[in-house]
């Protein structure tokens, strides 16, 4: 006579003998081990066809700021050997530098149309011209709240042989202090109106101490391009109730301000 087992018990039945396995489990190994490999795969991989492939071809562009670039080493490297090193050797944004300076081709190129006719040689760390073929290119991923890191990611987007940090934030002649004011010169960033807006209507139902928290919160978020003007355009109703405030603390009912 057979005995029915629900099949949520069958996976919790053992054979005899059958130990708990001890140590971290493999994963990996596990995975390989229930791996299912259909005919049409197997018969792709005994041929030796492609599984996979990417077409164009896309490279990354990294970039830094002026003594800012990433260096590698090995923990037995002594640094002064590796400070000495890299400061021969260019990144592949300095050598861009160094490419505009030497081909006149390229210099009507922004850094991300650089690629199209020339060729990064990471060995030799140069730029060289395209002999065939063609490539796109993608500049490095540079968060909000990055700085001025990414305000000049915006200005590469539009600067075109650029030969050194200056170079990018320099509009219509005039060298300009920060890659932020560089990129307000060239219109690219907004004159931060939304956040103005925001606060006074936030005013007609909120209190002064939310108002402020709702402040910090903006800068936190790094949401701003230019805080201090918002500052001085809502400084009135952000400062509202802080008087009142250090009345009752300090118990001083004729305490005034120079407002």
């Amino acid at each position: 006579m057979s005995t029915n087992v629900p099949i949520e018990q069958t996976s919790t039945l053992k054979k005899s003998g059958e130990k708990d396995e001890e140590g971290p489990i493999d994963e990996i190994k596990r995975y390989y081990d229930c791996h299912y490999v259909s005919p049409c795969e197997a018969s792709w991989r005994i041929f030796m066809f492609d599984i996979h492939e990417k077409w164009p071809a896309v490279m990354r562009l990294a970039l830094h700021l002026e003594g800012h670039q990433c260096v590698r080493f090995k923990e037995n490297q002594k640094l002064s050997n590796v400070v000495k090193y890299h400061e021969s050797v260019p990144t592949m944004f300095l050598a861009w530098f160094v490419a505009n300076q030497i081909y006149s081709e390229g210099r009507d190129l922004t850094y991300a149309e650089f690629p199209s006719k020339f060729t990064y040689l990471p060995d030799k760390r140069i730029w060289h011209p395209r002999k065939n073929g063609f490539q796109i290119e993608r500049l490095s991923y540079i968060p909000v709240g990055s700085g001025e890191l990414y305000y000049m990611r915006i200005l590469l987007t539009f600067q075109k042989g650029c030969k050194g940090f200056d170079c990018i934030k320099t509009v219509d002649g005039k060298l300009y202090d920060s890659f932020q004011d560089a990129c307000y010169a060239l219109g690219l960033l907004s004159d931060d109106k939304e956040f103005v807006d925001g606060i006074f209507e936030a005013s007609r139902s909120q209190s002064g101490q939310m108002l402020r928290v709702l402040f910090v919160r903006l800068l936190i978020m790094s949401t701003m391009h230019k805080p201090d003007n918002v500052w001085k355009a809502t400084w009135k109703l952000l400062v509202d109730g802080i008087l009142y405030a250090r009345r009752r603390i300090l118990n001083i009912p004729g305490i005034f301000t120079l407002f």
